[in-house]
Formats: structure tokens, sequence, C-alpha cells
């Protein structure tokens, strides 16, 4: 909330809130206290956003249905005090001990009146995302005055979870809450959402428990000020000097009373928590009635809990979203061919008949059964076959959705597609660098999934540059510059160098992704840590950028792909590509000689190669008097550091002869063992 005010997104102040509340508490005591409910529990409909990076369902981030279904049992037993763990809440406490009657329910119908699982799964194409990142939010939202949204992922920053608490519409703040509703509901770690999750301090999904808690207006236990003045405006919640942490043993004695540690809404963990009081239930009544505070009454009266009107023989519309694999450029002669579909219509579609061809060849069709795709805007993936690419070449590959539940797909717009895949099985090693200078792309390929803009060459100043150029084209397409097969396997460091260049041009933001591939270029994923910036934050004038590869070095059928979206702004300039054997952010600068000759921090002597090229090395140490002591011979140096082997010989001045392809250097060096 400190975060939304800074922000200027909300004027009101706690204050503010608290004083409206009171009104309405005072005028419901005068009016006898009674619910303005119709009779029966309240019911929240409630949508599920899993934004994960990528992983398979149940992996990672991406949750499983089960992970879900038990967060929810978790929210309706602890809000009723049907919690198995409610015998634990101390005897002193059982008198205020509250069961408010609310059910949470997943959403049986999406916002356009659509069957829905009330679980949405969005490839938030990112590791993790930062507390309040307001585009966490906007990668998926219904609207929050008829769902509760509940965002699930990998939060930064050691969070477990956050919550938007509620304001009320006062005189002279119109229009500040409405501003509020694509960020109102609640933010979960993944790590710590339903039963079993991987946190063991926090897997019984209490910290959901809490965060809706704050979502229904109330404040943590201790009043959020150190010392015992602080307030959470509930009577009956014992005052405490601050938060609690871990599970402490009953009682804790504290500002003249028992602590109540065991309230949802303070620290402690959660097989620790047990219990509501009566005036948290009586707060969270009041404001889920009062139809001045925005986005809580209006959840009662929600159609998203009714069941979806489909009518009598409803159309079918099939989207195919995206070609999952194989990657544009791959060197698998084979590959499957996997897309992903979404439902936009209102039946559950369990059968598709999907055709195909390569190249104008003769059509192929699957039909795959057994499916339950629901209209709720999660992508399904599809197995629909093998592809049989011309090898060295650009393949197009005709798609289509033929039938859908025995149907004919009532809009073929979204449900065919035309794509290219390059068939490219060029290798190389690493270390490895590319300059363009000699205005070839050579092993390096450049692809188009949909036949448009590429990445082409530049000169400038009688350099070359690869060139995405967004001016042109169209909004969203991609082209990629992919590296020839690298062999990493045997490695333990790797690191990709590259010079960028971006101007913003204040409106349009173009993007640049580094992903990688380990099996050839069928698949291809998100390097961690990543790069993957657009718009201002791409924004350079030829710094050199750094990417550790070193997880990838366990695969020798590495590739890594440079891929611009183009958003119509300005051009994207990629240049002096360099991989390195080491994974050092900062390498020695030889400042343009072949080699560069240093003591490093242990008394050793090392040597840093910049050569232009791949070439054998020849070394060796001599005294002065022309013995030779150490010889060595390395293959396959460009960048690489090499420790001269200089264990066992007595300290005084020696030569270091260095033999690079026909020509040969000396070095004097004073060598202390």
């Amino acid at each position: 909330m400190e975060y939304l005010r800074n922000q200027q997104k909300i004027k009101q102040t706690d204050q503010q809130f608290e004083e409206s509340l009171l009104r309405k508490k005072n005028l419901k005591s005068q009016q006898g206290g009674a619910d303005q409910r119709q009779g029966g529990p309240y019911q929240i409909p409630v949508v599920i956003h899993v934004i994960h990076n990528g992983e398979p369902v149940g992996t990672g981030a991406n949750i499983s249905d089960a992970q879900i279904l038990s967060q929810i049992e978790v929210l309706n037993n602890d809000f009723k005090r049907l919690n198995a763990d409610a015998v634990n809440t101390p005897s002193e406490f059982i008198s205020v001990a509250g069961s408010l009657d609310i059910e949470f329910i997943l959403a049986k119908q999406t916002p356009e009146g659509l069957p829905t699982t009330g679980i949405v799964r969005v490839d938030g194409e990112q590791l993790s995302w930062p507390p309040f990142d307001e585009e966490l939010n906007a990668l998926s939202y219904w609207p929050s005055e008829d769902y509760l949204n509940i965002w699930v992922t990998n939060i930064g920053s050691n969070f477990l979870g956050y919550a938007q608490f509620p304001v009320s519409n006062l005189p002279g703040l119109g229009g500040f809450p409405d501003g509020l509703a694509t960020t109102d509901g609640v933010v979960i770690d993944y790590t710590v959402f339903g039963v079993g999750s991987s946190e063991p301090q926090y897997d019984l999904g209490r910290t959901t428990t809490h965060e809706v808690g704050h979502f229904f207006g109330l404040r943590h236990i201790w009043g959020d000020e150190s010392g015992c003045s602080g307030t959470d405006y509930v009577t009956d919640t014992p005052n405490q000097l601050g938060e609690t942490y871990d599970c402490p043993t009953h009682p804790e004695f504290e500002c003249t009373n028992n602590k109540m540690f065991q309230n949802y809404m303070d620290y402690t963990d959660d097989v620790c928590m047990n219990i509501f009081t009566v005036g948290q239930v009586d707060r969270m009544s009041l404001i889920l009635e009062d139809t001045d505070v925005p986005r809580r009454s209006s959840l009662l009266t929600s159609h998203g809990l009714d069941d979806p009107i489909c009518g009598t023989d409803p159309p079918v519309d099939i989207a195919i979203t995206k070609i999952v694999q194989p990657g544009p450029v791959t060197c698998n002669g084979s590959p499957e061919l996997v897309i992903a579909v979404k439902n936009l219509s209102c039946p559950i579609v369990t059968k598709l008949k999907i055709e195909y061809n390569v190249n104008n060849g003769p059509t192929l069709s699957t039909t795959v059964t057994g499916l339950s795709i629901y209209s709720d805007g999660n992508e399904t993936l599809i197995e629909v076959g093998s592809l049989d690419l011309v090898e060295e070449a650009e393949n197009n590959i005709s798609l289509e959705i033929a039938l859908a539940n025995g149907e004919v797909d009532d809009n073929p717009s979204n449900s065919e597609t035309l794509i290219a895949i390059v068939h490219n099985t060029a290798s190389d090693i690493i270390p490895l660098r590319k300059t363009f200078d000699d205005n070839l792309i050579t092993s390096w390929t450049v692809a188009n999934p949909q036949a448009g803009i590429l990445w082409n060459l530049e000169e400038i100043d009688n350099q070359y540059s690869a060139r995405f150029p967004t001016s042109t084209g169209s909004i969203g397409e991609e082209s990629w510059l992919v590296s020839p097969v690298l062999d990493l396997n045997g490695l333990t460091e790797a690191s990709l160098f590259f010079n960028l260049s971006y101007a913003w041009n204040g409106q349009n933001d173009d993007r640049l992704r580094i992903l990688a591939s380990t099996d050839c270029g069928d698949s291809y994923f998100d390097l961690v840590p990543g790069f993957d910036f657009q718009g201002s934050a791409l924004s350079s004038n030829g710094d050199q950028k750094y990417v550790s590869i070193s997880t990838l070095t366990d695969s020798s059928f590495v590739r890594i792909a440079f891929v611009g979206t183009n958003a119509l702004g300005s051009n994207i300039y990629v240049d002096n590509i360099e991989f390195f054997v080491s994974d050092d952010q900062f390498p020695i600068d030889t400042e343009n000689k072949l080699y560069a000759i240093y003591w490093d921090n242990a008394g050793g002597v090392n040597i840093t190669f910049n050569l232009p090229e791949l070439q054998q090395v020849g070394l060796s140490v001599a005294d002065m008097m022309g013995r030779e002591i150490v010889r060595g011979l390395f293959p396959d140096i460009l960048n690489q550091t090499i420790p001269v082997p200089i264990g066992g010989i007595s300290s005084g001045l020696y030569i270091i002869r260095i033999q690079i392809g026909k020509k040969y250097y000396a070095t004097k060096v004073y060598l202390s063992p």
C-alpha cells in the first residue's frame, strides 16, 4: 500500500479508510448489527493465474492443479474454522475464535461467459518477478470486481506474498479506487502455495490465508508498529510488541497479556497458525458487505460463479497460438512437431484432427483424442507428428486444424498457419568469435518463422554489424540469428560477450532475447540468468554485454539464438560475438595485443591470448643460458588464459617464448615460484 501511495495511485490514507469503516460499523450497530445478506455463505469466485517460465505443468513455478486445489481447500477450512489444527488453539483464546461463513470457489466461467476451470497458465518468459511489478498482473488479469485474482509465480527478493488492501469511495477520491483495479488481488510465491509446497516452514498454505485476510481488510496483529501501542483495529486480538517468527511455545507473555501468535495475521510458521478471531471475522464481514468498498461486495454477485450457458449447437473455435518445437533453426532432419492451441469457444474440445505438409508435399493428418481443452485462456500442447525436412535448406510447413470435436472450425483464420524451419547442421567449437567484418553470416543462420524481415548485415565506417531492421515488417514478428551447433561437453565454464547498439525512440519497445538449445535446435529456452530486454531497458551505445552459458557445459549440441521482436521502433545492432571457455565477467584486456603476461593473486604467471582466429600455440620457458625448462603445445587457442607451469624452478630471470603460427615472440620475466 505504501508503494502504491508513493506511485500516486492511492491518495487515501490508512486513517481515512479506518474512519470510513468505523462510521459504517457504528451505523450497522445502530441498525441492530444484522447482516445485509440474503442468507447462505459468502461465495467468492477465484481465478488462479499461474505465471511460469515455460516449465511443464507440475514443475517449478508451473504448479499442478492438485497443488492449487489443496490451497482452495485450505482457504475454505481456515476461514470457516474447519481446519484440523483448530484443536491447537490455546484454551484462553477459544472464546474469541471466529468462523467466517464463506466459500472460495474456482471460477466457472470467464469474463466472456465461456467455460473455465478457474486456472490460467501463462508463460511469462521470465525466471522471477520483483515485488509489485504491474507487468506481472498485466500478463493475466480478469476484472477484479468479479473475480478474486490470485497470481502464483516466482517472486524475487525473498517475498512469500503480498496483497492489495481494500479502499473506500470517500468524497474527493473519485477515480482512484478504480485505477487500482488491475492490481487488486493477491500475489503468492509458488514455493508456499498449497499443501506440501517446497518451503517446509510454509507448506500448509497459510501464506495465502494470511494474504487473503489482508485482501478482506485485516491488518497484521501487532498493528505494524514496534512497541505495545500498535493496533489492528480489532479489540479481541491481544497487543504485542511486533511480529512473531518460527513457532514458539505458548504462553509467551508480552504487553500485559499472552501473545496470540497462533493468529493467521502474525508471521509464525504455518504449523503454528490456527485462528481468526470473532473481531477479525466481523471486520471482514463489514468490508464484504460495504458497497462503498470497491471490488469486495461485487464479488458476491459475480457471474463467475454461474455455470456457463453455451446454448444449442454452439460453434467451435480453436486457435493455433505458437509452434513449440522444432525451433526455427534445427539440425534434426526428422523433428517432432508440437504446437500450442487455445479454445476460443464455449464447448469443451475433446478431439482434434490436424493436417499438415512439408514443402507442398503430401498432406499428412493426425487425430488427437482424450483432450479436455477449456476456453479459459490456457494453452494446450498437441503432438502433431514428425517432419521430414530437406537437408541444409529452409522448409515451409503448412498446418491447419481440420476438425474440432468432429466439426469444421468456425474461424479458420486462426486455426491454420504457415511456418518456415531451417534445417542446418553447421557446427563449431568454442572459443569462438564472430565479427561480421567479412560481410558474411557464414556458419550462423538467419531465420524468420513468419517469412518476414530478417537479420542482415550493415556497413558502418567500413565495419559490418548484424542488424535487425525493426523499422519495417510488422509488429510482433521475430527474426532469429542462430549460432552453429557448439560442443560444450567437457567444459566447466563458458560465457558469451557481444556489443549491442539500440537507440530507443521513446515509444516503440523493440525486444532482444538470447535463447539457448541443447538439442541442436529442436527446442529453445531462456538462459539463467538470462538476457531479455526491450524498449528503454534495451538502450545501448555499443556497450559490451556479458551472458553466462556455464549451465550448458554438459551438452554437445548447443545453439545460441539472438531473437529480435519487432515493435516498429529502432534498429537493433549486434557485433563482436565472442565465446569464452571461462566465465569471468571482466576478462583481461590485452590492449589489442596478441597476448598479455601478468601475475595473478596467488603469485602465478598467466598468459591471456587475443588471437584473430583459432590457432595452435607453442609455449616454452628458458633460463638466461638458453636452457629450456618447460615446453607445452596448446591447440585451438583464441581468447583463453593459460597458466605458465613454473613450479619447481628457482627464482630468477627467464624468457617466455611463444609460437603463434609461423611467428615467434619472446618476453623476459622474473619468476619467483
